[in-house]
């Protein structure tokens, strides 16, 4: 399990590159994203911004190691199993398919979840499962 709560947790990722560069540009962008959401008064630049700061949630990346108690340690005291996404979405990437999943826990907290070729979640997509794989390309570029 790798949590992202700011920028030092980012480049930390890209340097031990067993993330494919790509998908560390969308966490990065989504970083970007909680601290606007959640700095509202921009108390803080980005180079400074800090997740645990805030609480308004973080971004994790699970990688299929976890235990129980590291699932209770997210809120997900049911794992995996139980969880029902707000949205979830699907990008592939070197014959890889990584899935963003976003759980809201209450009106003011949530969480991302990146999961490696996992399928628990393909009911929940937004992204066209039938779309050729020129097409799911043009949905990773856009994101």
């Amino acid at each position: 399990m790798i949590e992202i709560k700011c920028m030092e947790d980012i480049r930390n990722l890209s340097a031990k590159a067993v993330i494919p560069e790509e998908i560390v540009e969308k966490i990065s962008k989504e970083l970007v994203i909680i601290k606007k959401w959640s700095d509202e008064f921009n108390e803080v630049d980005m180079e400074n911004f800090n997740t645990d700061d805030f609480g308004y949630g973080y971004i994790v990346i699970l990688e299929g190691n976890e235990s129980e108690e590291d699932f209770k340690d997210l809120g997900l005291t049911d794992g995996l199993d139980g969880v029902i996404p707000e949205a979830a979405e699907s990008y592939y990437i070197n014959d890889e398919k990584w899935t963003r999943v976003i759980v809201i826990y209450n009106d003011s907290y949530s969480m991302s979840f990146w999961l490696k070729n996992c399928e628990l979640f393909n009911d929940y997509e937004i992204a066209d499962r039938n779309c050729s794989s020129d097409e799911k390309n043009r949905q990773v570029e856009a994101f």
